[in-house]
C-alpha cells in the first residue's frame, strides 16, 4: 500500500505522516522547507520519500509532479499542504501576490492533483483534503480571510472530484477547528482558555484525533463527497 502527503512539515501533518506510516503505508511525502519538523521527520522515518518542492510556484509543484508519478499509482492521497499569512494583521488581504500564494498552495496544488487523480490514485484509494472550519459560511472570519476562501474552494473541490472519480475513488476532507499547533504554542494558557471558549469542548483539537479521523475515512469506504468538521462544537456556540 502507497500513501502520499503533502505539507508534511507541519505540526499538524507531521501527526498524519507518523499514521500512514503505523497503517503500514509507504509514503511519498512533500514538504516546503527544511525546518526543524522536516529534519526530525527525516531522522525518524528513514524509509518515506521526502520531497522538497515550493507549492507557491509552477515550477515548483511542476518538479514535484515530476518527482513523485513516477512512483506509480498511490492508494491514499492527503492534500495537507497550508500556507496563512494574516496571522500578525489582516491587511495583507491588501497584497495581490499574497492571496496568489495562499489560493496556489491550499487550493490550486491540491485541484491539480485531483484532476489528475486517474493517473495517481488507484481504483479503490481516497484522497483526504486537509480542510478548516475557517471555509465554512458560519466563520465569517475577518483576519483570515484570504485562508477562509482558499478553503472554502477546497471544500468546493471534494465535493466536485468526489463526483468527477466516482466509484472509482473516494474524494473526502477533513475540517478542523482550533488545533494545538505552530500558531498558538506561544500562548499562555489564559490566553488559550480565552481563545477556545466558544469551542462547546474548551479544549484545542489535538492534532492525533485529527489523524484518527484521517484513518476513519481511509478504512470506511461509505464516506465520500463531504469535509468531516471536527471543531468541538464550534459550529453551536453557545448564545
Amino acid at each position: 500500500m502507497k500513501a502520499l502527503i503533502t505539507g508534511a512539515n507541519s505540526l499538524v501533518n507531521m501527526v498524519l505522516l507518523d499514521r500512514l506510516v503505523n497503517l503500514g503505508y509507504e509514503v511519498t511525502a512533500q514538504y516546503h522547507s527544511d525546518n526543524e519538523i522536516a529534519k526530525k521527520l527525516k531522522a525518524k522515518h528513514k524509509d518515506v520519500r521526502f520531497i522538497q518542492a515550493d507549492f507557491s510556484t509552477k515550477s515548483g509543484f511542476t518538479k514535484f509532479a515530476e518527482e513523485f508519478s513516477g512512483d506509480g499509482k498511490y492508494d491514499v492521497m492527503v492534500n495537507g499542504a497550508v500556507y496563512y499569512a494574516e496571522k500578525e494583521s489582516w491587511k495583507v488581504q491588501q497584497d495581490f501576490d499574497e492571496w496568489q500564494k495562499t489560493f496556489a498552495i491550499n487550493t490550486t496544488t491540491a485541484g491539480v492533483l485531483m484532476a489528475h487523480a486517474e493517473y495517481a490514485v488507484n481504483k479503490g484509494g481516497v484522497i483526504i483534503n486537509i480542510s478548516s472550519t475557517y471555509g465554512q459560511p458560519y466563520m465569517g472570519e475577518l483576519q483570515f480571510s484570504m485562508y477562509a476562501a482558499s478553503k472554502a474552494a477546497l471544500d468546493s473541490l471534494t465535493f466536485s472530484y468526489a463526483k468527477r472519480w466516482s466509484p472509482d475513488i473516494r474524494v473526502v476532507g477533513i475540517g478542523p477547528g482550533w488545533v494545538k499547533s505552530a500558531w498558538n504554542k506561544d500562548m499562555t494558557d489564559k490566553e488559550i482558555a480565552d481563545f477556545i471558549s466558544p469551542q462547546l469542548t474548551h479544549k484545542l483539537v489535538e492534532p492525533e484525533e485529527i489523524a484518527d479521523v484521517m484513518e476513519m475515512l481511509i478504512k470506511n469506504k461509505s464516506m465520500n463527497a463531504t469535509t468531516v468538521i471536527i471543531d468541538g462544537g464550534l459550529d453551536a456556540p453557545i448564545i
